[in-house]
């Protein structure tokens, strides 16, 4: 693969034995030895959550009755 000036951007191409889907939005990270990757970008379940009209309950997993740890309330 190489690297190549696309107006302002810089392109890197996907082979297409990769199989990725065009229009899907990914984030890169770059690692050790210059290595990048790319992870598909997760939906924001709180931005969903506002469209929805729906509330994002927490439920009965944490306890709100009582301190953990060293917490500054």
């Amino acid at each position: 693969m190489r690297i190549r000036k696309q107006g302002n951007a810089t392109v890197l191409t996907v082979p297409a034995k990769f199989n990725m889907q065009s229009d899907v939005e990914y984030v890169a990270y770059k690692g050790h030895d210059d290595a990048i990757t790319f992870v598909k970008k997760a939906p924001n379940i709180f931005k969903q959550a506002v469209v929805d009209h729906q509330e994002i309950d927490i439920g009965s997993e944490f306890s709100v009755d009582s301190q953990s740890g060293n917490e500054q309330i």
